[in-house]
């Protein structure tokens, strides 16, 4: 079982983690050690040392929680004045805690970055986008989990001087910013490794845009990607000169080869979309929940290279996210629906499926140090044992 998930979509920041999940939790169930209200908001867990971080909002304000993982004690929570902004959907938060070298940070949907202290929660530094980077914020609010690189902060507030920044992740300083400027998304920064040197490939609104993190925000490559609403939010997925993004709205997925001067679609699948949804790569494949409002959730394994569709397997509901831990797949629907099963190269095997919660799930499960945790849009939360079945 992994030990933490510390970061947005875990260690590796895409859902993949090692470890091993019981057959019989598969197949029983496990049990669930708590529950909690947190208040509404699409803010995913992180989960380190015994502790689990997750935000919401409650009439107008956020607040960050700290609980213990295994008894769901509330150890300290942080709260400030934050809009719920409903637009469409239930509002709160978007983006995840992250927790690194003994410091939590977060992110509101106004552009409010936060460094708080891992034992006692007491707020280190804080920095707006928009009043110290002239940030642009997106139509629903900053929701792109900042990701921890070396000793710094890479954040995205998108404004005119700089769609990219460096933080020192101690202070909160600036560092460097990208040259660029891009109408802001909702994807956090991927991580890769470019011929050798530290990159990341971030989904902006209109555009996805390769950075070299060596050369202070140097660009690799842009592709432009216009989709309706600039909702541009599941995370990128690279396998060597092939970069996979996908979008809602009739936009579906494409893959491009970043190697030209000029990215050129390899191939691409307009009924395949991805509106927030997580993938993650194994081998030579990709694997990924796909839906959107006019789509019914299907689970499927892609060759990334020529596109070929290995196998699809129907879920509830028109959304989800996926973790896989050790050799087990695991996926959450919007359902509510937890479903184990192995991933293989002809179909997809399931090896048990539980209702956990019962209203609209969007922000992605996490997995860490035995547990597996899930919210609901409105906050409510759950914490499963994934060291015993029921």
């Amino acid at each position: 079982m992994a030990s933490t998930w510390s970061s947005y979509l875990g260690p590796n920041g895409n859902g993949t983690a090692e470890g091993m999940i019981p057959a019989e939790i598969q197949t029983k169930g496990p049990t669930t050690l708590w529950k909690a209200k947190i208040g509404k908001g699409c803010s995913s867990f992180t989960i380190a040392n015994g502790r689990a971080f997750t935000v919401g909002n409650t009439d107008d304000q956020d607040t960050l929680w700290c609980f213990d993982a295994k008894t769901g004690k509330v150890l300290w929570k942080k709260a400030y004045q934050e809009k719920l902004a409903p637009k469409y959907y239930d509002g709160g938060p978007g983006a995840t805690p992250i927790v690194d070298d003994g410091l939590v940070y977060n992110l509101s949907k106004s552009g409010r970055l936060s460094c708080h202290d891992f034992t006692s929660g007491d707020e280190k530094w804080v920095v707006h986008f928009k009043d110290d980077f002239s940030g642009n914020k997106p139509t629903w609010g900053y929701s792109s989990s900042p990701v921890v690189y070396k000793d710094s902060l890479i954040c995205l507030p998108c404004s005119k001087k700089g769609a990219l920044v460096l933080l020192d992740k101690k202070t909160g300083k600036l560092q460097w910013q990208s040259s660029n400027s891009a109408r802001p998304g909702y994807s956090a920064p991927v991580l890769y490794q470019n011929k050798g040197e530290d990159a990341a490939v971030v989904f902006h609104g209109r555009s996805l845009v390769g950075y070299d993190l060596s050369a202070k925000g140097k660009i690799l490559y842009e592709f432009e990607w216009r989709t309706p609403y600039d909702v541009n939010a599941s995370n990128p997925q690279v396998l060597g000169d092939l970069v996979h993004f996908s979008s809602g709205y009739n936009m579906g997925y494409a893959v491009i080869d970043v190697s030209k001067p000029k990215p050129e679609i390899v191939h691409r699948n307009r009924d395949l979309p991805m509106i927030f949804q997580n993938s993650f790569v194994q081998g030579d494949d990709l694997i990924g929940c796909f839906g959107d409002k006019r789509y019914k959730t299907e689970l499927y394994r892609m060759d990334f290279k020529t596109g070929k569709i290995l196998w699809k397997h129907t879920l509830p509901g028109s959304r989800g996210s996926t973790a896989q831990i050790g050799d087990t797949t695991v996926v959450l629907t919007e359902t509510g629906l937890v479903v184990f099963g192995k991933a293989g190269e002809k179909e997809f095997t399931e090896t048990g499926r539980h209702q956990v919660l019962k209203k609209l799930c969007w922000a992605p499960l996490a997995i860490g140090e035995g547990k597996l945790f899930a919210r609901t849009n409105q906050g409510e939360a759950i914490c499963l044992d994934l060291t015993n079945a029921k």
